[in-house]
């Protein structure tokens, strides 16, 4: 018995000392000397701050916005006050008319955007809706170029005591692949789209009109279709606008670099590459869309879309609906409850504001695609008293990863603080050392859905823990619910999209 119990230990001991040889997983060696550009947090958001106008007792997210860094929104899906129609309601209309249209409600928003300091992308179009009346064309396609050009004037040269925004973004229609926003042709949306681009543009050069921003680049009539009238024609499109919600960060990626080649291929290699919208698989139960597993999700493609092609992407959404059915079936994908409390993604915002504001002199490092799941992202303050270093797991297995920033810019002490998000941790910090010399190293453990953000500073400032997250209730957390709610959300978006 004592010949098989030493036999035992002695095989755990070989074991372990198997796995402790086998070394870390990864290994991420950064040198601060070698600089590649400036990060880009992709702080691009859709609706908000303010609530939907349906929504009761819902909270003005401007402080929150603030705090994540988010710098564009995209006004799609108010529930109505920016659309067109809300806006110009009667097509009978004389569109030169200041009488013609109705502001009060859309100046609210737009305004909000303004002030909470992010710029506006505005869509011209309509939300989504069961009305039939809201997906047929415009009756006519010149009187809506024109109602389109007044909107501009009245954000951009203060026409209808309006304001002077400075608006640059102009995207026309949404989603006009599905039959929930379009009931008409491809070819009457290449038509609608040459005469409001060409209205815009002759009236004022400097804005920025782009679409089809389709659903996803699959369907040909708006990839090749589209860019082939276009270019034939001579339409402007300063920006190509699409949308993905996607199974993994690296499917983000590699549509991305499939746009961004798309558009080169025709010598449009001026034309911005932008996702209006996007975030994890629609069809995923609601405690994906609102835990760590979305954090990680988040942060991944954040990593990702540095190396994307992609000049912006803009998440759905910020703001919480009021549909408890919705939520139930995982159709809810907002940043922040109704009464603003942060969801765990939210977090990875947070994440990429301390990173991308305080060291936004990106450190080299290779292309991060997100195809294994492990990200990570560097850069180092313009004054060299900060270096920063995101590392994401996205879905992959628990990994041990050794941590090497090398060429430190300074001499001397200097602090290291490490802040966790995962299940338990809400952007807390879980280690803070003191360290000297020109070389950090670590091995830190990042498990399957968490984001690590280690800050190495020679000043006395760290960033702030993360604020309490909302809590999933309990019967969003039970699997046995899952398959039914997969079959209620598919129909539910089938009927009211197509």
């Amino acid at each position: 018995m004592r010949l098989h119990f030493l036999m035992v230990v002695g095989i755990l001991v070989l074991l372990c000392e198997a796995v402790s040889a086998a070394g870390p997983d990864y290994t991420i060696e950064l040198d601060c000397s070698r600089v590649n550009g400036t990060i880009k947090s992709f702080a691009h958001i859709n609706c908000g701050p303010l609530p939907n106008p349906d929504v009761d007792n819902a909270t003005d997210l401007t402080r929150q916005y603030r705090e994540v860094g988010i710098s564009m929104v995209r006004n799609h899906d108010f529930s109505g006050p920016t659309d067109v129609s809300w806006i110009f309601p009667d097509w009978e209309a004389d569109p030169s008319l200041e009488s013609s249209y109705d502001f009060s409600v859309s100046d609210t928003y737009i305004t909000a955007i303004v002030e909470s300091g992010a710029e506006v992308f505005f869509r011209l179009g309509e939300r989504a809706s069961t009305d039939e009346a809201l997906r047929q064309p415009p009756p006519d396609f010149d009187t809506w170029a024109e109602v389109c050009k007044h909107i501009v004037m009245h954000y951009n040269e203060g026409w209808a005591d309006g304001y002077q925004y400075g608006i640059t973004y102009w995207e026309v229609w949404n989603e006009p692949d599905l039959e929930g926003f379009w009931t008409g042709t491809a070819e009457q949306y290449y038509e609608m789209y040459r005469k409001t681009a060409q209205t815009l543009k002759a009236h004022d050069p400097s804005l920025k009109v782009g679409g089809p921003c389709t659903s996803s680049i699959t369907d040909e009539r708006f990839t090749k279709g589209f860019l082939d009238y276009v270019t034939q024609n001579n339409v402007p499109l300063d920006f190509y606008s699409w949308h993905r919600y996607a199974d993994t960060p690296n499917q983000l990626y590699l549509e991305a670099r499939a746009v961004r080649d798309m558009l080169d291929s025709y010598g449009m290699t001026e034309c911005e590459n932008i996702n209006t919208e996007w975030n994890i698989n629609l069809f995923l139960p609601q405690r994906d869309n609102d835990n760590a597993k979305n954090a990680a999700f988040t942060a991944c493609s954040l990593t990702a879309f540095q190396d994307a092609g992609i000049d912006a992407a803009l998440r759905y959404r910020g703001t919480q609906g009021d549909s408890a059915l919705a939520r139930m079936i995982g159709l809810d994908l907002s940043l922040f409850t109704v009464d603003g409390t942060y969801k765990r993604p939210a977090l990875s915002y947070l994440a990429m504001q301390h990173l991308a504001q305080d060291s936004p002199v990106r450190i080299a490092t290779p292309a991060m695609d997100a195809a294994q799941g492990i990200t990570w992202l560097a850069g180092k303050s313009a004054d060299n008293s900060t270096v920063t270093v995101l590392i994401s797991n996205y879905d992959a297995a628990d990994a041990t990863c050794s941590l090497s920033v090398g060429s430190l810019p300074w001499q001397g002490e200097y602090t290291a603080a490490h802040y966790l998000i995962d299940e338990h941790h809400h952007f807390k910090k879980v280690e803070q050392t003191t360290e000297s010399g020109s070389l950090y190293s670590a091995t830190v453990a990042v498990h399957r859905n968490s984001v690590l953000l280690v800050r190495l500073t020679t000043t006395e400032v760290l960033p702030a823990e993360g604020p309490e997250v909302a809590e999933i209730p309990p019967v969003l957390q039970m699997p046995i619910f899952d398959g039914l709610f997969r079959l209620l959300s598919y129909w539910l978006l089938v009927s009211i999209f197509g």
